[in-house]
Protein backbone atom coordinates (compact mmCIF):
# COMPACT_ATOMS: atom_id res chain seq x y z
CA UNK A 1 0.00 0.00 0.00
CA UNK A 2 2.74 2.64 0.70
CA UNK A 3 4.52 1.57 -2.84
CA UNK A 4 1.00 2.68 -4.39
CA UNK A 5 0.18 5.92 -2.39
CA UNK A 6 4.36 6.78 -3.32
CA UNK A 7 3.22 6.01 -6.76
CA UNK A 8 0.19 8.21 -6.94
CA UNK A 9 1.67 10.87 -5.02
CA UNK A 10 4.27 10.93 -8.00
CA UNK A 11 1.81 11.15 -10.69
CA UNK A 12 0.13 14.01 -8.98
CA UNK A 13 3.24 16.00 -9.15
CA UNK A 14 4.10 14.93 -12.51
CA UNK A 15 0.36 15.53 -14.09
CA UNK A 16 0.58 18.98 -12.37
CA UNK A 17 4.03 20.51 -12.99
CA UNK A 18 3.78 23.07 -15.90
CA UNK A 19 5.64 21.49 -18.67
CA UNK A 20 3.14 18.66 -18.46
CA UNK A 21 -0.42 19.66 -17.69
CA UNK A 22 -1.22 23.30 -17.94
CA UNK A 23 -1.83 26.00 -20.33
CA UNK A 24 0.38 28.85 -21.84
CA UNK A 25 -1.12 32.25 -21.16
CA UNK A 26 0.72 33.71 -23.74
CA UNK A 27 -0.77 33.06 -27.56
CA UNK A 28 1.10 31.76 -29.84
CA UNK A 29 3.81 31.79 -27.76
CA UNK A 30 6.50 29.17 -30.09
CA UNK A 31 5.33 31.26 -33.33
CA UNK A 32 3.80 28.17 -35.09
CA UNK A 33 0.51 29.33 -35.87
CA UNK A 34 1.63 31.51 -38.71
CA UNK A 35 3.44 30.96 -41.89
CA UNK A 36 7.21 32.01 -42.26
CA UNK A 37 7.95 35.75 -42.93
CA UNK A 38 7.57 39.05 -42.20
CA UNK A 39 3.50 38.46 -41.54
CA UNK A 40 3.58 35.67 -39.59
CA UNK A 41 3.25 37.22 -35.72
CA UNK A 42 -0.50 35.62 -35.39
CA UNK A 43 -1.85 36.77 -32.29
CA UNK A 44 0.87 39.98 -31.38
CA UNK A 45 0.90 43.18 -32.57
CA UNK A 46 4.08 44.65 -33.98
CA UNK A 47 5.31 48.59 -33.13
CA UNK A 48 8.00 50.22 -34.72
CA UNK A 49 8.44 48.63 -37.38
CA UNK A 50 11.44 49.28 -38.99
CA UNK A 51 11.74 49.88 -42.99
CA UNK A 52 14.95 47.88 -43.61
CA UNK A 53 15.08 44.09 -42.29
CA UNK A 54 11.22 43.74 -40.08
CA UNK A 55 11.16 41.06 -37.33
CA UNK A 56 10.29 37.83 -39.32
CA UNK A 57 9.55 34.31 -38.44
CA UNK A 58 11.79 31.71 -39.47
CA UNK A 59 12.00 28.21 -39.90
CA UNK A 60 14.28 25.91 -38.03
CA UNK A 61 17.38 23.92 -39.96
CA UNK A 62 16.85 25.91 -43.27
CA UNK A 63 19.91 27.89 -44.91
CA UNK A 64 17.15 30.11 -46.12
CA UNK A 65 18.04 33.91 -47.13
CA UNK A 66 15.55 36.86 -45.05
CA UNK A 67 12.79 36.74 -44.06
CA UNK A 68 12.39 33.04 -44.03
CA UNK A 69 15.58 32.02 -42.16
CA UNK A 70 18.83 33.66 -40.61
CA UNK A 71 20.57 34.77 -43.96
CA UNK A 72 21.57 31.19 -44.72
CA UNK A 73 22.55 30.42 -41.17
CA UNK A 74 20.86 26.78 -40.01
CA UNK A 75 19.48 27.55 -36.75
CA UNK A 76 18.84 24.48 -34.72
CA UNK A 77 15.31 24.13 -33.03
CA UNK A 78 15.25 25.17 -29.72
CA UNK A 79 15.38 21.92 -27.41
CA UNK A 80 15.71 23.07 -24.00
CA UNK A 81 15.22 20.41 -21.27
CA UNK A 82 15.05 23.36 -18.77
CA UNK A 83 12.30 25.18 -20.13
CA UNK A 84 8.90 24.56 -18.43
CA UNK A 85 6.89 26.28 -21.38
CA UNK A 86 4.13 23.35 -22.27
CA UNK A 87 4.54 24.15 -25.80
CA UNK A 88 6.34 21.37 -28.08
CA UNK A 89 9.38 21.99 -29.69
CA UNK A 90 8.17 23.30 -33.05
CA UNK A 91 9.33 24.31 -36.25
CA UNK A 92 9.40 27.86 -36.50
CA UNK A 93 10.36 30.51 -34.38
CA UNK A 94 11.27 34.58 -34.10
CA UNK A 95 14.03 37.15 -35.91
CA UNK A 96 15.11 39.81 -35.07
CA UNK A 97 17.49 41.47 -37.25
CA UNK A 98 17.26 45.17 -38.39
CA UNK A 99 19.94 47.16 -38.61
CA UNK A 100 18.29 50.02 -37.51
CA UNK A 101 15.96 49.44 -35.25
CA UNK A 102 14.33 51.56 -32.74
CA UNK A 103 12.49 49.65 -29.77
CA UNK A 104 10.44 47.87 -32.80
CA UNK A 105 8.44 45.39 -30.85
CA UNK A 106 6.10 42.19 -30.48
CA UNK A 107 3.40 42.32 -27.58
CA UNK A 108 0.09 41.03 -26.75
CA UNK A 109 -1.81 41.86 -23.76
CA UNK A 110 -2.99 38.94 -21.52
CA UNK A 111 -5.83 39.04 -18.70
CA UNK A 112 -4.80 37.94 -15.41
CA UNK A 113 -6.77 37.04 -12.03
CA UNK A 114 -4.18 37.48 -8.83
CA UNK A 115 -1.75 34.23 -8.10
CA UNK A 116 1.94 33.66 -9.30
CA UNK A 117 2.72 32.80 -12.23
CA UNK A 118 6.24 31.14 -13.59
CA UNK A 119 7.61 32.99 -16.93
CA UNK A 120 10.13 32.97 -19.46
CA UNK A 121 11.00 32.59 -22.97
CA UNK A 122 14.40 30.92 -25.13
CA UNK A 123 16.89 33.13 -26.84
CA UNK A 124 19.77 32.11 -28.93
CA UNK A 125 22.46 34.39 -31.24
CA UNK A 126 22.76 33.44 -35.21
CA UNK A 127 26.83 33.63 -35.51
CA UNK A 128 26.39 35.25 -38.49
CA UNK A 129 25.18 38.15 -36.83
CA UNK A 130 27.54 38.17 -34.03
CA UNK A 131 30.50 38.37 -36.84
CA UNK A 132 28.83 41.77 -38.06
CA UNK A 133 30.41 44.91 -36.82
CA UNK A 134 27.37 46.68 -35.01
CA UNK A 135 25.95 45.60 -31.44
CA UNK A 136 22.19 45.25 -30.68
CA UNK A 137 20.29 45.45 -27.55
CA UNK A 138 17.34 43.39 -26.34
CA UNK A 139 14.42 43.97 -23.64
CA UNK A 140 11.97 41.19 -22.87
CA UNK A 141 8.82 42.01 -20.26
CA UNK A 142 6.12 39.28 -20.11
CA UNK A 143 3.27 39.71 -17.62
CA UNK A 144 4.63 43.29 -17.22
CA UNK A 145 7.72 41.97 -15.84
CA UNK A 146 11.08 42.68 -17.34
CA UNK A 147 13.00 39.29 -17.53
CA UNK A 148 16.05 40.08 -19.70
CA UNK A 149 17.65 43.08 -20.84
CA UNK A 150 20.87 42.42 -22.69
CA UNK A 151 23.51 43.94 -24.97
CA UNK A 152 24.63 41.85 -28.17
CA UNK A 153 28.14 42.19 -28.66
CA UNK A 154 31.04 40.46 -29.96
CA UNK A 155 31.28 38.38 -26.17
CA UNK A 156 27.92 37.50 -26.00
CA UNK A 157 27.30 33.44 -26.43
CA UNK A 158 26.47 32.32 -29.81
CA UNK A 159 24.52 29.44 -31.56
CA UNK A 160 23.59 27.96 -28.45
CA UNK A 161 20.17 28.09 -26.67
CA UNK A 162 19.35 30.01 -23.35
CA UNK A 163 16.87 30.27 -21.39
CA UNK A 164 15.74 33.38 -19.23
CA UNK A 165 12.59 32.98 -16.76
CA UNK A 166 11.22 34.10 -13.06
CA UNK A 167 7.95 34.53 -11.57
CA UNK A 168 5.27 37.08 -11.42
CA UNK A 169 3.01 37.84 -8.58
CA UNK A 170 0.03 39.24 -9.51
CA UNK A 171 -2.06 41.17 -6.94
CA UNK A 172 -4.96 43.02 -8.88
CA UNK A 173 -6.95 41.22 -11.63
CA UNK A 174 -6.47 43.01 -14.95
CA UNK A 175 -4.57 42.65 -18.65
CA UNK A 176 -0.37 42.58 -18.71
CA UNK A 177 1.63 43.06 -21.47
CA UNK A 178 4.31 41.07 -22.62
CA UNK A 179 7.00 42.71 -24.94
CA UNK A 180 10.22 41.90 -26.77
CA UNK A 181 11.82 45.04 -27.69
CA UNK A 182 14.37 44.85 -30.15
CA UNK A 183 17.15 48.24 -30.78
CA UNK A 184 20.42 48.21 -33.26
CA UNK A 185 22.03 51.20 -35.10
CA UNK A 186 24.74 50.10 -37.05
CA UNK A 187 25.14 48.41 -40.63
CA UNK A 188 25.45 45.71 -40.56
CA UNK A 189 23.93 44.49 -36.57
CA UNK A 190 24.12 41.46 -34.77
CA UNK A 191 20.70 39.89 -34.08
CA UNK A 192 18.56 37.23 -32.09
CA UNK A 193 16.02 34.55 -32.24
CA UNK A 194 13.24 33.90 -29.29
CA UNK A 195 10.90 31.19 -29.25
CA UNK A 196 9.03 29.41 -26.14
CA UNK A 197 7.39 32.43 -24.53
CA UNK A 198 5.43 31.22 -22.35
CA UNK A 199 3.45 32.13 -18.39
CA UNK A 200 1.73 29.28 -16.83
CA UNK A 201 -0.01 29.42 -13.20
CA UNK A 202 1.18 28.20 -10.35
CA UNK A 203 -0.30 26.85 -7.33
CA UNK A 204 0.19 28.26 -4.40
CA UNK A 205 1.14 25.58 -1.48
CA UNK A 206 -2.66 25.13 0.33
CA UNK A 207 -3.52 23.78 -3.33
CA UNK A 208 -0.80 21.52 -3.40
CA UNK A 209 -1.28 20.34 -0.29
CA UNK A 210 -5.81 19.61 -0.56
CA UNK A 211 -4.30 17.53 -3.74
CA UNK A 212 -1.71 15.70 -1.77
CA UNK A 213 -4.52 14.91 0.62
CA UNK A 214 -7.19 14.38 -1.69
CA UNK A 215 -4.98 11.14 -3.12
CA UNK A 216 -4.29 10.31 0.49
CA UNK A 217 -7.99 9.82 1.26
CA UNK A 218 -8.54 8.11 -1.96
CA UNK A 219 -6.04 5.26 -0.48
CA UNK A 220 -7.21 5.12 2.54
CA UNK A 221 -10.59 4.46 1.25
CA UNK A 222 -9.15 1.81 -1.05
CA UNK A 223 -7.24 0.11 2.13
CA UNK A 224 -10.82 -0.36 4.09
CA UNK A 225 -12.05 -1.35 0.77
CA UNK A 226 -9.38 -4.14 0.72
CA UNK A 227 -9.82 -5.25 4.28
CA UNK A 228 -13.72 -5.49 4.09
CA UNK A 229 -13.74 -7.43 1.13
CA UNK A 230 -10.90 -10.15 3.04
CA UNK A 231 -13.39 -10.36 5.44
CA UNK A 232 -16.33 -11.31 3.52
CA UNK A 233 -13.97 -13.88 2.06
CA UNK A 234 -12.78 -15.31 5.02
Amino acid sequence: MKAYLLTATAALFIAASPAAAVTNLIVNGSFEDGSPGTGGFVGWTKSNTPTDLPASVISYNVTLPYPLGAFGEAVTPDNLATSNSPDAVGNQAAYFVSDFAVDESISQSTFLTPGRYEVGFSFYLPQNGLNNAGNSSFTATVLGQTIATTNITAASLGQTWLLASGEVVITTAGNYDTTFSFNSNFRPSKDIVIDRVYAVAVPEPASWAMLIAGFGLVGSTMRRRRTTTARVLA
